[in-house]
């Protein structure tokens, strides 16, 4: 009887000719194959791969896109982590570069890692901020339009005004506009990227009602983090939604609404019962007599000044 042959499979076939292109310098052609191989074989080391190639082929941003399948295996992978961080800044995208320098920390990336993702960043935007000068008009023009729309700001009219912009510049322009904006869905998005950046100094800005506030990054969370926005959902999640479901979705998707809008000005953490059950008292059509005339006032203003900010906005 003759032996048997073993062919090599398909995974196996498309990861030899994947590397061979790859060895050859053929890029596109690895591109190709191991995309071919992702199909069969959806794993981090094969997405790694991918990634390289587009890193290869200067198509950064894709490169980006394709790694995002597997964020959390390139954070915790040194030179996974290194090069996502890499990768934003040659895409440009030198804020989300802080982003993922600022996860790493949370996730405990060695420090000597940190330190060579830092210094990579500081020199670029250091190079950065005196070739982009002449692009702070231009970019302020920007912002001002997009505050002049009143209107909630997209994820392109947001990702081109970002584009290639040092934390410097930001907070330079956010130093000098902030106060003169009135956009309240632009608002919270330059709030959170001062908030991410750990910014630490007090900027001035008009909230939703027209009054005149202050706050530091520095001692605020992004939205999700911030601990009343985590009670009201906590007690929300803990309290109606087991007695009536469907009343508890409407009243979450609300008020998820107005917390987006009103950011970084929640309600106080004592008023979070008050809060909530005047919204149950809402969809309820009952009257709140468990709570005091001045708080049932500042409460009932601040939703209704959110509810009319929303059906302005509404197409």
């Amino acid at each position: 009887m003759g032996e048997t042959i073993d062919f090599p499979s398909p995974e196996k076939r498309l990861r030899i000719a994947a590397e061979k292109a790859y060895q050859g310098k053929e890029f596109l052609q690895a591109y190709r194959l191991y995309r071919e191989l992702y199909a069969l074989d959806h794993t981090f080391a094969v997405n790694q791969w991918l990634v390289d190639c587009l890193q290869q082929l200067k198509d950064f941003a894709k490169a980006l896109e394709t790694a995002d399948d597997y964020l959390t295996d390139y954070l915790l992978d040194p030179d996974g982590f290194l090069q996502i961080g890499h990768l934003y800044v040659l895409d440009g995208q030198y804020l989300k570069a802080h982003r993922w320098l600022a996860l790493g920390q949370r996730q405990h990336v060695s420090e000597a890692l940190l330190q060579q993702m830092r210094f990579e960043i500081d020199k670029v935007e250091e190079v950065q901020q005196i070739l982009g000068m002449e692009d702070h008009l231009a970019k302020k023009d920007q912002l001002l339009r997009i505050d002049n729309l009143r209107q909630p700001v997209n994820y392109r009219e947001w990702q081109s005004f970002v584009q290639g912009m040092t934390s410097q510049q930001l907070i330079d322009l956010v130093r000098d506009l902030l106060p003169r904006l009135r956009n309240v869905y632009l608002l919270p998005r330059l709030i959170e990227e001062l908030v991410r950046l750990d910014v630490d100094e007090a900027f001035t800005v008009v909230d939703y009602m027209g009054d005149r506030q202050q706050f530091n990054p520095h001692l605020l969370h992004v939205l999700p983090e911030m601990p009343v926005y985590q009670h009201i959902m906590a007690r929300i999640n803990d309290t109606i939604a087991q007695e009536d479901p469907i009343l508890a979705e409407s009243v979450r998707a609300e008020i998820t609404d107005h917390l987006a809008i009103s950011y970084p000005f929640l309600p106080l953490e004592g008023q979070v019962d008050a809060w909530i059950d005047s919204y149950i008292a809402d969809y309820r059509g009952a009257a709140n007599s468990d709570l005091s005339a001045k708080t049932k006032n500042s409460i009932r203003l601040r939703k209704e000044r959110l509810r009319a900010i929303l059906q302005e906005t509404r197409f």
